[in-house]
Protein backbone atom coordinates (compact mmCIF):
# COMPACT_ATOMS: atom_id res chain seq x y z
CA UNK A 1 0.00 0.00 0.00
CA UNK A 2 1.45 3.37 -1.04
CA UNK A 3 1.34 6.35 1.26
CA UNK A 4 -0.28 9.56 -0.02
CA UNK A 5 2.17 12.11 -1.42
CA UNK A 6 1.80 14.36 1.60
CA UNK A 7 2.81 11.55 3.98
CA UNK A 8 6.30 11.18 2.51
CA UNK A 9 7.42 14.43 4.13
CA UNK A 10 6.77 13.13 7.63
CA UNK A 11 8.11 9.66 6.89
CA UNK A 12 11.39 10.96 5.44
CA UNK A 13 11.78 13.73 7.94
CA UNK A 14 11.94 16.27 5.09
CA UNK A 15 9.55 18.91 3.84
CA UNK A 16 9.13 19.97 0.21
CA UNK A 17 7.91 23.35 -0.95
CA UNK A 18 5.83 21.59 -3.60
CA UNK A 19 3.16 18.96 -3.10
CA UNK A 20 1.06 17.16 -5.70
CA UNK A 21 -2.57 18.28 -5.69
CA UNK A 22 -4.13 16.06 -8.37
CA UNK A 23 -3.19 13.91 -11.34
CA UNK A 24 -4.42 15.21 -14.73
CA UNK A 25 -6.69 13.08 -16.87
CA UNK A 26 -4.68 10.74 -19.13
CA UNK A 27 -7.17 11.42 -21.91
CA UNK A 28 -5.60 14.76 -22.71
CA UNK A 29 -2.49 12.99 -23.99
CA UNK A 30 -4.53 10.13 -25.44
CA UNK A 31 -6.77 12.58 -27.26
CA UNK A 32 -3.68 14.17 -28.77
CA UNK A 33 -2.54 10.67 -29.77
CA UNK A 34 -5.84 10.14 -31.59
CA UNK A 35 -5.41 13.45 -33.43
CA UNK A 36 -1.89 12.43 -34.42
CA UNK A 37 -3.21 9.09 -35.69
CA UNK A 38 -5.67 10.90 -37.96
CA UNK A 39 -2.91 13.19 -39.21
CA UNK A 40 -0.66 10.20 -39.87
CA UNK A 41 -3.40 8.63 -42.01
CA UNK A 42 -3.75 11.87 -43.99
CA UNK A 43 0.01 12.14 -44.48
CA UNK A 44 0.23 8.48 -45.51
CA UNK A 45 -2.36 9.15 -48.21
CA UNK A 46 -0.38 12.20 -49.31
CA UNK A 47 2.83 10.19 -49.48
CA UNK A 48 1.11 7.46 -51.51
CA UNK A 49 -0.29 10.10 -53.86
CA UNK A 50 3.13 11.67 -54.29
CA UNK A 51 4.61 8.28 -55.20
CA UNK A 52 1.83 6.89 -57.41
CA UNK A 53 0.88 10.04 -59.35
CA UNK A 54 4.20 10.39 -61.22
CA UNK A 55 4.11 6.69 -62.05
CA UNK A 56 0.59 6.94 -63.45
CA UNK A 57 1.43 10.07 -65.41
CA UNK A 58 4.49 8.46 -66.98
CA UNK A 59 2.44 5.43 -67.92
CA UNK A 60 -0.78 6.96 -69.22
CA UNK A 61 0.01 10.55 -70.27
CA UNK A 62 1.21 10.75 -73.91
CA UNK A 63 4.12 13.10 -74.59
CA UNK A 64 3.06 13.96 -78.14
CA UNK A 65 -0.26 15.51 -79.15
CA UNK A 66 -0.26 13.40 -82.33
CA UNK A 67 -0.73 10.29 -80.17
CA UNK A 68 -4.09 11.76 -79.16
CA UNK A 69 -5.11 13.47 -82.38
CA UNK A 70 -3.24 12.79 -85.64
CA UNK A 71 -2.22 15.77 -87.71
CA UNK A 72 -4.84 16.50 -90.42
CA UNK A 73 -2.66 16.11 -93.49
CA UNK A 74 -5.47 16.91 -95.89
CA UNK A 75 -7.52 19.01 -93.50
CA UNK A 76 -8.93 22.45 -94.04
CA UNK A 77 -7.28 25.58 -92.65
CA UNK A 78 -9.77 25.57 -89.78
CA UNK A 79 -9.00 21.93 -88.92
CA UNK A 80 -5.26 22.58 -89.00
CA UNK A 81 -5.71 25.71 -86.84
CA UNK A 82 -7.77 23.74 -84.30
CA UNK A 83 -5.15 20.99 -84.25
CA UNK A 84 -2.36 23.51 -83.73
CA UNK A 85 -4.26 25.17 -80.90
CA UNK A 86 -4.83 21.79 -79.25
CA UNK A 87 -1.14 20.96 -79.59
CA UNK A 88 -0.14 24.25 -77.91
CA UNK A 89 -2.44 23.52 -74.97
CA UNK A 90 -1.14 19.96 -74.72
CA UNK A 91 2.53 21.02 -74.83
CA UNK A 92 1.86 23.56 -72.07
CA UNK A 93 0.16 20.86 -69.99
CA UNK A 94 3.03 18.39 -70.50
CA UNK A 95 5.61 21.04 -69.51
CA UNK A 96 3.56 21.86 -66.43
CA UNK A 97 3.30 18.21 -65.40
CA UNK A 98 7.05 17.77 -65.88
CA UNK A 99 7.63 20.67 -63.52
CA UNK A 100 5.18 19.19 -61.01
CA UNK A 101 7.16 15.95 -60.73
CA UNK A 102 9.68 17.57 -58.40
CA UNK A 103 6.90 18.97 -56.22
CA UNK A 104 5.22 15.56 -55.98
CA UNK A 105 8.50 13.85 -55.10
CA UNK A 106 9.18 16.38 -52.33
CA UNK A 107 5.59 15.99 -51.11
CA UNK A 108 6.03 12.23 -50.85
CA UNK A 109 9.35 12.63 -49.01
CA UNK A 110 8.18 15.11 -46.41
CA UNK A 111 4.81 13.38 -45.92
CA UNK A 112 6.64 10.08 -45.38
CA UNK A 113 8.89 11.73 -42.79
CA UNK A 114 5.83 13.05 -40.94
CA UNK A 115 4.27 9.58 -41.03
CA UNK A 116 7.36 8.04 -39.41
CA UNK A 117 7.60 10.74 -36.74
CA UNK A 118 3.85 10.55 -36.11
CA UNK A 119 4.08 6.80 -35.56
CA UNK A 120 6.62 7.50 -32.81
CA UNK A 121 4.36 10.14 -31.24
CA UNK A 122 1.23 8.00 -30.95
CA UNK A 123 2.44 5.26 -28.52
CA UNK A 124 4.46 7.76 -26.47
CA UNK A 125 1.39 9.95 -25.94
CA UNK A 126 -0.91 7.00 -25.30
CA UNK A 127 1.40 5.65 -22.58
CA UNK A 128 1.37 9.05 -20.87
CA UNK A 129 5.00 10.10 -21.43
CA UNK A 130 4.13 13.78 -21.38
CA UNK A 131 7.55 15.40 -21.75
CA UNK A 132 8.73 13.28 -24.68
CA UNK A 133 5.29 13.27 -26.33
CA UNK A 134 4.97 17.06 -26.27
CA UNK A 135 8.47 17.45 -27.71
CA UNK A 136 7.79 14.97 -30.52
CA UNK A 137 4.51 16.64 -31.47
CA UNK A 138 6.24 20.03 -31.40
CA UNK A 139 8.90 18.69 -33.78
CA UNK A 140 6.14 17.25 -35.99
CA UNK A 141 4.42 20.63 -36.24
CA UNK A 142 7.74 22.33 -37.01
CA UNK A 143 8.54 19.90 -39.84
CA UNK A 144 4.99 20.22 -41.17
CA UNK A 145 5.28 24.02 -41.21
CA UNK A 146 8.71 24.01 -42.84
CA UNK A 147 7.68 21.41 -45.42
CA UNK A 148 4.53 23.35 -46.26
CA UNK A 149 6.51 26.56 -46.81
CA UNK A 150 9.07 24.81 -49.03
CA UNK A 151 6.37 23.08 -51.05
CA UNK A 152 4.47 26.36 -51.53
CA UNK A 153 7.71 27.97 -52.74
CA UNK A 154 8.24 25.12 -55.21
CA UNK A 155 4.63 25.42 -56.39
CA UNK A 156 5.05 29.16 -56.93
CA UNK A 157 7.97 28.42 -59.27
CA UNK A 158 6.00 25.84 -61.27
CA UNK A 159 2.61 27.50 -60.96
CA UNK A 160 -0.58 26.34 -59.30
CA UNK A 161 -2.24 26.21 -62.71
CA UNK A 162 -0.82 25.79 -66.24
CA UNK A 163 -0.11 29.09 -67.97
CA UNK A 164 -2.64 28.57 -70.73
CA UNK A 165 -3.24 31.38 -73.20
CA UNK A 166 -6.99 31.49 -73.88
CA UNK A 167 -6.66 34.17 -76.54
CA UNK A 168 -7.53 37.87 -76.50
CA UNK A 169 -11.28 37.24 -76.51
CA UNK A 170 -11.07 35.20 -73.28
CA UNK A 171 -8.58 37.42 -71.51
CA UNK A 172 -5.38 35.70 -72.63
CA UNK A 173 -3.42 34.57 -69.56
CA UNK A 174 -5.41 36.64 -67.07
CA UNK A 175 -7.41 33.65 -65.81
CA UNK A 176 -4.33 31.45 -65.10
CA UNK A 177 -2.57 34.39 -63.45
CA UNK A 178 -5.57 35.07 -61.22
CA UNK A 179 -5.82 31.38 -60.28
CA UNK A 180 -2.10 31.26 -59.44
CA UNK A 181 -2.26 34.42 -57.33
CA UNK A 182 -5.39 33.32 -55.47
CA UNK A 183 -3.98 29.81 -54.92
CA UNK A 184 -0.72 31.20 -53.52
CA UNK A 185 -2.59 33.39 -51.03
CA UNK A 186 -4.97 30.58 -50.06
CA UNK A 187 -2.09 28.11 -49.62
CA UNK A 188 -0.17 30.53 -47.41
CA UNK A 189 -3.25 31.15 -45.27
CA UNK A 190 -3.91 27.41 -45.04
CA UNK A 191 -0.37 26.73 -43.81
CA UNK A 192 -0.60 29.44 -41.14
CA UNK A 193 -4.12 28.51 -39.98
CA UNK A 194 -3.62 24.73 -39.89
CA UNK A 195 -0.30 24.86 -38.06
CA UNK A 196 -1.62 27.58 -35.76
CA UNK A 197 -4.54 25.32 -34.78
CA UNK A 198 -2.20 22.38 -34.19
CA UNK A 199 0.09 24.54 -32.07
CA UNK A 200 -2.87 25.82 -30.04
CA UNK A 201 -4.01 22.23 -29.43
CA UNK A 202 -0.49 21.29 -28.34
CA UNK A 203 -0.30 24.21 -25.90
CA UNK A 204 -3.72 23.31 -24.49
CA UNK A 205 -2.80 19.66 -23.99
CA UNK A 206 0.58 20.59 -22.49
CA UNK A 207 -1.19 22.84 -19.99
CA UNK A 208 -4.03 20.46 -19.14
CA UNK A 209 -1.77 17.39 -18.83
CA UNK A 210 0.63 19.09 -16.43
CA UNK A 211 0.28 17.78 -12.84
CA UNK A 212 -1.18 20.35 -10.47
CA UNK A 213 1.03 21.24 -7.52
CA UNK A 214 0.73 23.61 -4.59
CA UNK A 215 3.47 25.69 -3.03
CA UNK A 216 3.84 25.53 0.73
CA UNK A 217 6.53 27.28 2.75
CA UNK A 218 8.35 24.56 4.72
CA UNK A 219 7.98 24.76 8.48
CA UNK A 220 11.02 25.21 10.68
CA UNK A 221 9.76 22.44 12.96
CA UNK A 222 11.40 19.07 12.33
CA UNK A 223 9.55 16.37 14.29
CA UNK A 224 12.20 13.72 13.70
CA UNK A 225 15.11 15.89 14.84
CA UNK A 226 15.89 16.18 18.60
CA UNK A 227 15.76 19.69 20.00
CA UNK A 228 19.13 21.43 20.36
CA UNK A 229 20.20 22.10 23.94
Amino acid sequence: MHAPPGMHMAMDGRESAYSLVSEPSPWWLRGLAIIMALLVIMMALGAASGILTPMLIDRYLPDDWEEIEPYPENGTDEEIANWTEGKEFWDELVDYMDGMMGVLEFSALYSGLLVILGLFCIPVLWKGDRELGIKLVGAWIGINLLGGVVMMWMMSKVGFYPQFDFGPEAGGTEIPEFINTFSAIASGAQIVICNGILLAILVLVANKSKPETSFDIPSGFRPNEPPQS
